[in-house]
């Protein structure tokens, strides 16, 4: 019987110990986080601020088809197309939704409309090519370069000498 106690009073002790050792983990886990939660929130809210200047700006822009920005060099413009979305030509159901932008040499004092037809001539070009791709050439790093090549190299014959480079802003496939 007082082997029975013994064995009792070592297990009811090992437990309490436990129960212990836990909260104390829980409350140090607990600390921490909410530390590191205090130290963190004014990043966060410069975030969030930045986020709402972008918005506000977007919303100023005009909506003509392709929004208009100089460069760092002075002599380019860069044109941002709408985004294309077209569907591949294997398997037949994906669809593939492709944003870029123009970097042109500018040319005088450009009206609106003439880089709307610009921007209009070469989301044409970049569908048609995109609906000459299977999925298997959009996988990987060295296809999206690929990609992003051959779309230069079309639109450099497309636009002459104005091209400087099509950047590929997003791509998703579905």
């Amino acid at each position: 019987m007082a082997e029975a106690d013994k064995e009792e009073k070592s297990g009811g002790g090992s437990v309490k110990g436990l129960i212990i050792g836990m909260l104390a983990a829980a409350l140090l886990a607990a600390g921490g986080g909410g530390g590191l939660a205090f130290m963190l929130a004014p990043h966060f809210k410069m975030e969030k601020n930045a986020a709402e200047k972008v918005a506000a700006e977007k919303e100023k822009k005009p909506k003509t088809g392709a929004e208009k920005s100089v460069f760092h060099d002075p002599g380019t413009v860069v044109l941002r197309l709408k985004p294309v979305m077209t569907n591949l030509r294997l398997p037949f159901k994906s669809w593939v939704r492709l944003e870029g932008a123009l970097a042109l040499r500018k040319e005088g004092d450009e009206k609106e409309d003439a880089l709307a037809r610009i921007a209009a001539s070469a989301q044409q070009d970049i569908m048609t090519y995109l609906r000459t791709l299977s999925l298997k050439d959009l996988e990987g790093a060295s296809n999206l370069a690929f990609l992003r090549d051959d779309l230069n190299e079309r639109l450099k014959i497309r636009l002459k000498d104005r091209m400087r480079e099509f950047m590929i802003l997003s791509l998703v496939v579905e």
